[in-house]
């Protein structure tokens, strides 16, 4: 205690230019200290999230103790600058505005659990990854899609300003039910069984899916007994459309929201591989379709006799409007011309 009152009155003995330049130094010092123990403290624990916390920790104690060594340095003086501390705090605010919302947003994250590292989030409309660092300032993802496929790293690492949970949506797929509902659809021609579909598209999921339908289970009912919310199916359902005179199925099904590329691949594979051992029972719908087109033929390469229209193949965009289009913009087919006939050519005058 005398130590500390010591410390405190030499302290309050400097001059202003003094204790700027203590502060200064001993910024330096402290920021000196916990780089070296934010490098070498964090290798004593062997769990990856354990050493990030310690990391993160560490780093929260360099800012608290920078805090506490201004505020015993300049103790004497606070009392006199609070009016202009105070005055130069709200210009600060109006000045920094976003940087002031990225910390509030900051705090929300953290007070109100939106997310932590790991978790897999999507922030506004397009901004989709995996949680590796919350900083105070802004949250750093490993982003996944955009150019790849739905749950897939493209390898971009993105920085949201935290203040973005502030001003929009925050979609989050690791908590609470850890699953999705995902859909594939099939198309096949309307002389299949589609009673033999509906059963193969069953029996293929439930193989699927079967490894974790029962953790899919326990999940929506910690959720439930969370939040007052009805239990939904979880078995894999398929439902069945006419489109464009095609039968269309939908599989549904709950998927692990980080195997949706891998889960629907494995559905395709042995879905192929049924339709090929059904012996005709399934077919797929043809994408294409004929029309005919009647083509103007060219004055040097006509033959009598031979045909004013082909049939060409279009794709099957859609039937109506392909025929439509066809119709309207096929010129119209010409006769040949007719040969010159005996009457119209006049033998001239004898001259007798």
């Amino acid at each position: 205690m005398p130590v500390t009152n010591g410390f405190l009155q030499q302290a309050g003995s400097l001059s202003l230019f003094a204790k700027c330049v203590a502060a200064v130094v001993g910024i330096i010092i402290i920021y000196a200290i916990f780089s070296v123990l934010e490098r070498t403290l964090p290798r004593q624990f062997g769990r990856a999230d354990a050493r990030y916390r310690a990391r993160k920790f560490v780093a929260f104690f360099g800012y608290v103790c920078v805090v506490l060594f201004l505020a015993i340095l300049f103790e004497d003086r606070l009392g006199r600058l609070s009016f202009a501390i105070g005055v130069v705090g709200a210009g600060v605010a109006v000045a920094l505005q976003d940087v002031v919302a990225s910390i509030a947003g900051a705090f929300s994250i953290g007070f109100s659990k939106l997310y932590t590292v790991g978790d897999r989030i999507q922030i506004g409309d397009n901004t989709r990854g995996d949680v590796i660092d919350i900083g105070l300032l802004r949250t750093t993802l490993m982003e996944t899609g955009n150019w790849v496929s739905k749950d897939l790293y493209n390898g971009r690492v993105v920085r949201v300003p935290n203040s973005a949970v502030l001003k929009g949506n925050v979609f989050n797929y690791s908590q609470g039910f850890k699953f999705l509902w995902d859909e594939i659809k099939l198309v096949f021609t309307t002389t299949s069984d589609c009673h033999y579909a509906r059963e193969m598209l069953l029996r293929v999921a439930r193989e699927s899916i079967g490894e974790y339908l029962i953790e899919a289970q326990i999940s929506w009912k910690v959720v439930s007994d969370n939040f007052r919310i009805l239990k939904p199916p979880l078995e894999p359902f398929v439902t069945l459309s006419v489109n464009n005179g095609a039968l269309e199925f939908g599989l549904s099904y709950v998927v692990d929201y980080t195997k949706r590329t891998a889960k629907q691949d494995e559905l395709f594979s042995k879905i192929v591989e049924e339709v090929s051992k059904s012996n005709g029972r399934l077919q797929w719908s043809s994408s294409s379709i004929s029309a005919t087109v009647n083509v103007l033929p060219t004055p040097a390469s006509h033959v009598p006799g031979a045909p004013a229209s082909q049939q060409i193949a279009v794709p099957n965009v859609a039937s109506t409007q392909a025929a439509t289009t066809l119709a309207t913009n096929a010129p119209l087919a010409q006769q040949p011309p007719a040969p010159p006939s005996s009457s119209a050519t006049s033998r001239p005058a004898n001259s007798d």
